[in-house]
């Protein structure tokens, strides 16, 4: 068969009617149980159904026969077949995108399958002339979830198969003057506890950040971040390493933005020494990190525990109402202490800099952050809220005790002075995403 798109990102296998038909497979044989695919603009494509079929990879010798489970779907493609991770996991297959290679173990030795660059290249043209939006059926995913991080991914062939849709969410404006600043809600509440809510978040409105200057930071007096670096550890200056001229730009972007902010500030004759790293985030902007790999190794491991996940779902589970909060840029609230923040030193082009707040990459950065949050709601942890690390959760076995537990925890964040990401903040739902889990007061669910 030709026209086979192996794509790693499918949770399916996919094979379009049309070859199915030239199988000569009756329609009869396929089960009508499949759950539907979404496309990213919100459109339903159902399945015809689902079908297990044996399956040859490779040219005898070096091939592998295999049972495995296809979705059968009534589409327009410029493919016959889509190859995904089922089949893929199942030989132990590794692909190659770049030199449109793939190979996997067999009996007698590892068999390679090359892909044409021609054809390829002719079915994406094909795959990209304008056609009814209904009927693509290449780049689906489940609803309300994005299919990929890149807006502007030209991968074909990302199916994976629908879940259940999370709950709807409005928006609410905090601010008449500032229209852009909203937090999100549960729809469908009764009109009291609405408007309730409302009031509320308003009333409390000084809790959210909007861009670093509304995030004072976290006292030292009520927590700071030690490295507790060995002594017998010797200080590493690590060598410079040489970058192209995109990331040093990006990377004069990052510092001025951060020496702004008050998060970095320059340094003279550190004897710890990194080098930043600039890495793709999943819009294609950079972020840039730093190397703190021989720092770690001096700084002893904090045991500290963190909670059991499964114990703060079970315990979630079975609640009426449920907000989920996320803190603005968590880590960054919790200062260094002054005697470490030399040692978190790093180099750029422009000079040398050490960072005043706790970043990201250092050891045990985890295990301080839960030290925070179970003092600062040790009233609450277990009776109306669950933490893990920055992901809080309040709980109300009752719908209209609600408004109470959100403003006991709103007192606590206006006194510690910690601010939450309105963004990723949504309140007053009876489902939420909480620690790769669906949770809600039907039970826990697999996360879609």
């Amino acid at each position: 068969m030709h026209k086979v798109l192996v794509d790693g990102g499918s949770s399916a296998n996919i094979i379009f009617k049309s070859a199915y038909l030239k199988l000569d497979l009756p329609l009869e044989n396929i089960s009508r149980t499949v759950n539907p695919l979404i496309r990213f603009s919100g459109e339903t494509v159902q399945p015809l159904g689902s079908i297990w079929l044996n399956v040859e990879v490779g040219q005898y010798p070096r091939s592998r026969k295999i049972s495995t489970h296809i979705l059968v779907v009534d589409c327009e493609s410029s493919y016959k077949f889509i190859l995904g991770r089922p089949t893929l996991c199942q030989i132990k297959a590794c692909v190659c995108y770049h030199l449109l290679t793939l190979k996997f173990p067999t009996t007698a030795g590892v068999a390679s399958i090359r892909g044409s660059q021609p054809m390829a290249r002719s079915s994406y043209v094909q795959k990209t002339k304008p056609r009814q939006p209904h009927r693509d059926v290449c780049n689906m995913v489940t609803g309300n979830t994005a299919a990929t991080d890149r807006p502007d991914d030209p991968r074909e062939g990302a199916v994976i198969i629908q879940g259940k849709p999370q709950e709807e969410v409005e928006s609410i404006i905090l601010f008449p003057e500032k229209p852009d600043r909203t937090v999100k809600i549960g729809t469908g509440l009764p009109v009291p506890l609405r408007d309730g809510l409302i009031r509320l978040l308003k009333e409390n409105a000084s809790v959210f950040a909007w861009s670093y200057a509304d995030m004072p930071g976290i006292s030292t007096k009520i927590i700071s971040h030690k490295l507790g670096i060995d002594p017998a550890y010797r200080p590493v200056r690590q060598k410079r390493r040489i970058g192209d001229q995109e990331r040093c730009e990006a990377m004069k972007v990052e510092v001025d933005k951060l020496l702004s902010i008050g998060f970095i500030r320059e340094v003279q004759y550190p004897q710890w020494l990194a080098n930043p790293v600039l890495v793709k985030k999943p819009n294609w902007k950079w972020r840039m990190c730093i190397d703190f790999t021989d720092l770690n190794k001096a700084c002893p491991k904090d045991s500290f525990p963190l909670p059991r996940i499964e114990q703060l779902v079970n315990s979630t589970a079975g609640h009426e109402a449920l907000s989920f909060m996320d803190a603005y840029s968590g880590y960054n609230q919790i200062k260094l202490d002054l005697e470490d923040q030399e040692h978190t030193s790093f180099m750029t082009d422009h000079g040398l800099y050490c960072y005043n707040v706790l970043p990201f990459g250092l050891k045990n950065v985890g295990a301080t952050y839960q030290r925070l949050v179970n003092r600062i709601f040790s009233r609450q942890i277990g009776r109306t809220m669950e933490v893990y690390v920055d992901d809080m959760l309040v709980k109300s076995l009752k719908q209209g005790d609600h408004l109470a537990d959100l403003q006991e925890t709103f007192s606590v964040f206006q006194d510690y002075g910690m601010k939450l990401n309105p963004e990723k903040c949504v309140f007053c739902v009876g489902e939420v995403k909480f620690l790769g889990f669906m949770v809600s007061h039907r039970g826990i669910e697999a996360n879609p």
